[in-house]
């Protein structure tokens, strides 16, 4: 696979020779202490649109633009700035409301990440909070929060699996509650048999960064084509370049959650991109990533029917009932992905008896 198809994998709009151009330029500034070669080109409006969707702003250096855009990429610096500030800020108050009242946690994804993975904590530019929380302690969270003054939102999440719960606090910030790392990962205590990493920033810990390493690989591929954002793939470029990461223990985690296949495939990809031999040949040990064109949130198709039949037992007993409708009818598309799934199960067990 060459570098212009591993880029529409990323998005298929990356097309444009400008705008991949400039996304090529911001993976090498990563890797080399954002030192440019080369002026970053932001004129062209396609590319500018490219920069705001994968919340890349930050990590454009004023210096590396030319002089009669660097008063607007400074302005968006600043508004940033703010935004991030105002999230560190919400975190905290969660955080230590939770920790008054014994709710273990870890914090997830941006905030985590941009303190302990990029060289400044304001590169990475982030939207939400994302905690974790013991799959037992979800629904105390979920009370302590809405006693503050949150309100649920619209629950991208399933009510009845118990992935978590996003809320909108009163000053407009969101919270993503989450009891695993995806959609496919059992539903454990897995996240907390590690210590993981302090932050110095909040009153909180992360996960190791073998853990946000499988946490940043996954997040990205499991996404749908369109709605990857490159930060993604720069938090596993960024959290390769500083750190001495052991990808054998990221495998034996990412196994732990059913995710090795998929964490493979986005390290795959990073690796492709950025010309990490290494990982590429330790990523021979892995399971192949043999489903890169997946257009869903949802598994592979040689799992996806099992992996359906399965998460019944993980709903709570008072409301199995209740999800009995959701389960024996799921979605359009998620019945036309099982149905496929059950045929090519079939059709592997056939040749295995012929």
């Amino acid at each position: 696979m060459g570098r212009d198809q591993l880029w529409t994998l990323v998005d298929p709009r990356l097309t444009d020779d400008r705008v991949v151009g400039v996304m090529e330029q911001i993976l090498e500034m990563a890797t080399s202490e954002w030192q440019a070669e080369v002026e970053v080109d932001l004129r062209a409006p396609l590319v500018r649109r490219y920069i705001s969707d994968h919340r890349l702003w930050t990590l454009v250096p004023p210096g590396a633009v030319r002089s009669g855009v660097r008063g607007e990429l400074r302005h968006r610096h600043r508004a940033i700035t703010a935004t991030l500030l105002q999230l560190r800020s919400t975190a905290t108050a969660v955080l230590e409301r939770f920790s008054a009242e014994g709710i273990e946690s870890r914090v997830l994804k941006g905030l985590a990440t941009g303190e302990l993975d990029y060289p400044s904590v304001g590169l990475r530019h982030t939207g939400d909070v994302d905690l974790a929380v013991l799959p037992e302690h979800l629904d105390e969270a979920v009370r302590l929060l809405c006693s503050d003054g949150y309100q649920q939102a619209d629950d991208r999440f399933s009510p009845y699996l118990r992935y978590g719960s996003m809320l909108r606090g009163p000053n407009g910030v969101e919270i993503d509650v989450h009891t695993r790392l995806s959609r496919r990962s059992p539903l454990s205590d897995r996240l907390f048999q590690d210590a993981g990493d302090p932050l110095a920033l909040l009153p909180g810990r992360a996960l190791c960064v073998e853990q946000r390493l499988v946490h940043a690989s996954g997040h990205f591929l499991i996404a749908p084509p369109g709605t990857r954002r490159l930060s993604g793939l720069l938090d596993v470029t960024l959290i390769h370049g500083r750190h001495t990461v052991d990808l054998e223990a990221a495998r034996r985690f990412a196994a732990d959650l059913g995710i090795e296949s998929l964490v493979g495939a986005g390290l795959w990809v990073e690796a492709m991109l950025a010309r990490r031999c290494d990982v590429l040949a330790e990523l021979e040990l892995w399971q192949p990533p043999d489903w890169l064109e997946r257009k869903t949130r949802l598994v592979s198709e040689r799992r996806l029917l099992l992996d359906h039949l399965g998460r019944y037992r993980e709903v709570p007993s008072g409301q199995r009932l209740r999800y009995l409708p959701a389960w024996l009818l799921p979605t359009p598309t998620q019945r036309r992905l099982i149905t496929q799934s059950a045929r090519q199960v079939g059709a592997r067990v056939l040749r295995r008896r012929q």
